[in-house]
């Protein structure tokens, strides 16, 4: 947040008229249109570059979903890097996502929102980490039968913390999972089953799952399909170790 430095209040629509009122043909930057068009494009480059073969998964979802599906995104890797910023949305309404950051809530959220718009398909971006908290709400989708398919970016564990540790500590700890055979968990409790391994299977598999009625667990084989170009890895602060004068070892500080 930064402070405004000349505050305007006032109805959006007479403040712009009158700020358009008060601009003139002299002073108006006529590069400023292409310059953003632009900054646009390279930022969507860029962004479509570092996720590597993801982008496919980005591009089959929009193609394959109507412009009134929902679309619930966990807080998983594909959510921060792409869902958020790649993925376009024509409607903020059909945008659902937990601002808390805490895993685990997307499927719910998105049986909820299928069954309050039965008419229009979901769809579900989930990580392997965030489905194995609430694995539960897979019963309520086999039992409820919403129209929605579930896309479980499975890649052995806590993605996230698994990067963060990579770069800044020397060992893993409590990061790579014990992760289900989700073919054998979805015919557990009885629902459609898809894999996608390979860039070319993201748009046949999520079509047909988003077409077809009824829910779906569409696993997305992260090992598979290969690593994004620029991992991922949130921008924290991790606490500093003092520098060591004692000859005792250093501590946090």
């Amino acid at each position: 947040m930064y402070p405004a430095t000349v505050a305007l209040h006032g109805d959006a629509t007479a403040v712009l008229a009158a700020l358009l009122g008060r601009v003139t043909s002299g002073a108006t930057d006529t590069s400023w249109p292409g310059r953003v068009r632009k900054a646009r494009t390279d930022a969507r480059s860029a962004q479509r570059h570092a996720i590597g073969p993801q982008a496919a998964i980005n591009d089959a979802i929009r193609d394959a979903c109507p412009p009134g599906s929902v679309i619930a995104r966990d807080v998983t890797i594909p959510s921060s890097t792409w869902g958020n910023r790649l993925l376009e949305i024509t409607d903020p309404a059909t945008n659902v996502f937990p601002r808390g950051g805490g895993i685990g809530q997307g499927l719910a959220m998105g049986i909820g929102a299928a069954l309050g718009r039965p008419d229009t398909p979901t769809v579900v971006i989930a990580g392997d980490g965030g489905l194995a908290v609430h694995l539960g709400e897979l019963l309520t989708l086999a039992q409820e039968k919403p129209d929605l398919t579930l896309l479980v970016f499975n890649d052995g564990g806590y993605g996230v913390l698994r990067n963060m540790q990579d770069n800044h500590f020397p060992r893993r700890s409590g990061v790579d999972l014990t992760t289900p055979d989700f073919a054998l968990l979805a015919a557990a409790v009885g629902l459609p089953y898809a894999r996608i391994a390979a860039e070319s299977d993201a748009g046949p598999v999520i079509k047909e799952a988003i077409a077809t009625p009824g829910p779906t667990l569409v696993e997305i084989d992260l090992t598979a399909l290969g690593p994004m170009n620029t991992p991922f890895t949130p921008p924290v602060k991790l606490p500093a170790t003092a520098t060591d004068t004692s000859g005792q070892g250093g501590n946090p500080s």
